[in-house]
């Protein structure tokens, strides 16, 4: 599904366009080399490719594959993917250890009761707040933003004039809830996340789960931050 110029969706669940258990993927195009954000679940890799090829694309030139955070739906695709388009996978160095390793942090134990196993994948390079990435002719910057988990991370990208934010599970349109309350969540990291993406006042956000925003997007994120400092906020234990 094409969004924009330069942002596709090739992957998730919510929209059927690949296998139960996937988060949103994106793909971000960047002339002479392409990226992912997030892989999915474990099952869906064929799919995300076919995706990839059926936008026009050779999954060959993507390099990177971006992983927003280490829970399992988002990183499950890594081995996969990795292996069969010769990719980079990229993560926060706080979540590499949970990703290289099937950590507690990732959910594992979790992803198995739903019928999803995967290998784990080497992760090929750390990212930090404030790193800029490059992706052929589009940058990237890196915005940590813990909470979810300690290595939540979201990309900063500008198309056109107008601010775009991969922003993984750290939130979503229209104030959508989703913690997990597990190994590695802070309420207090997560509630300051959002105020610093209130912050860079984005026009458009790509969560990684339900639908994406192309404009108005810092409503719906001051909406969020509203709900999460009201005092009746309830931590729901479901991913996403």
């Amino acid at each position: 599904m094409k969004i924009t110029d330069r942002v596709y969706l090739v992957g998730g669940d919510d929209f059927g366009y690949s296998a139960p258990g996937d988060c949103n993927v994106y793909l971000i195009d960047g002339g002479t080399e392409l990226a992912l954000v997030d892989t999915g679940g474990g099952n869906g890799e064929k799919d995300i490719l076919r995706n990839v090829k059926q936008m026009g694309f050779d999954p060959k030139t993507i390099i990177t594959a971006f992983n927003t955070h280490c829970h399992f739906d988002h990183v499950g695709g890594n081995h996969e993917i990795k292996k069969m388009t010769g990719c980079r996978i990229v993560a926060h160095e706080a979540d590499r250890e949970s990703i290289e390793k099937r950590g507690e942090l990732m959910l594992y134990d979790m992803a198995l009761e739903r019928g999803l196993e995967f290998q784990a994948s080497k992760v090929d390079a750390e990212l930090r707040d404030g790193d800029t990435y490059q992706v052929g002719d589009v940058a990237l910057k890196v915005i940590h933003t813990p909470g979810h988990t300690p290595g939540c991370m979201c990309l900063l990208m500008e198309e056109s004039g107008r601010k775009s934010i991969f922003c993984g599970d750290t939130a979503g349109a229209n104030g959508r809830l989703g913690f997990i309350n597990g190994p590695g969540f802070s309420l207090d990291d997560w509630k300051a996340s959002i105020k610093r993406l209130v912050s860079y006042e984005p026009d458009r956000l790509y969560p990684g789960h339900n639908t994406f925003l192309m404009d108005y997007a810092t409503d719906h994120l001051k909406v969020y931050d509203q709900k999460m400092n009201a005092a009746w906020t309830t931590i729901v234990t479901s991913v996403g």
